[in-house]
């Protein structure tokens, strides 16, 4: 089995090598990384652009974002599973991709795999449920950079470059409604987030919200839009938003909600 690891960047400073490392360390070599750079004029890809790992791929072309650098890059993988991760996250430890190779359905084909994911802001350990059903995709989907798709999954449609925050989650849905892919939870710790990206600035909260009631109206009946807002606003969704974004409660919080998660 083979992994195309994507990472897409511009300007990213020291933090690339960073996320560079996490995936040269791995105890299972048979991966490919492809740094997809839009532009850097900061030198932190200096070395990449040079080839100095075989293993590396550099690739220089503009974009018009974060999701058009990430359609640009899929068409440059070769591995049968493609997971992205942007400068600064990291696999959370050196056996991440041995641990996929041996739970990742074969042949790849129609499968998008998720695990858990380790929040550095937070200081919190965050685990998606194992089962993705219509309502839990409402409120929220795993983190991105703890999901490895078949390379067909992302060959078959791109991430829609007219939203800027929210296409990640926009792709899941259309993927969990509208075609046959298979959602299998790993069970096991993919990555450490970084946080704070752009969907987390108080300057693009706006647009986020806007973009995650697009995707949702996309897929989701009037209906079900209403019934789910009623559970998120009786389950107390703002509280517990809260809670985990404080770095002095999140930790217990994902403790206790993870005693429910199933």
């Amino acid at each position: 089995m083979t992994f195309s690891i994507i990472i897409v960047c511009l300007n990213p400073g020291a933090k690339i090598k960073e996320t560079v490392d996490s995936v040269i360390s791995q105890d299972y070599g048979d991966f490919e990384i492809i740094i997809k750079d839009g532009g850097s004029e900061d030198g932190s890809v200096d070395d990449y652009k040079a080839g100095f790992d075989p293993r590396i791929k550099f690739i220089y072309t503009k974009d018009s974002g974060i999701y058009d650098a990430m359609n640009q890059a899929v068409t440059y993988t070769t591995g049968d599973y493609v997971l992205f991760l942007n400068s600064g996250d990291r696999f959370y430890d050196a056996t991440v991709l041995s641990k996929a190779a041996r739970a990742l359905p074969e042949p790849a084909e129609h499968t998008i795999a998720y695990g858990d994911a380790f929040f550095e802001k937070n200081r919190s350990l965050v685990h998606p449920a194992s089962t993705l059903t219509k309502g839990n995709l409402y409120g929220n989907l795993p983190c991105h950079q703890s999901i490895f798709y078949s390379r067909d999954v992302l060959e078959a449609r791109n991430f829609d470059t007219g939203l800027k925050i929210r296409a990640d989650y926009e792709h899941l849905l259309y993927n969990f409604f509208k075609t046959d892919t298979e959602f299998v939870y790993l069970g096991f710790t993919v990555c450490t987030y970084e946080g704070g990206g752009v969907s987390e600035s108080s300057a693009n909260r706006e647009r986020d919200t806007k973009e995650r009631r697009e995707a949702i109206s996309r897929y989701y009946s009037k209906a079900d839009i209403a019934k789910n807002n009623a559970v998120r606003l009786f389950t107390l969704s703002r509280v517990r938003k809260a809670l985990n974004e404080n770095p002095a409660t999140s930790a217990a919080y994902q403790k206790f909600r993870n005693l429910f998660v199933k």
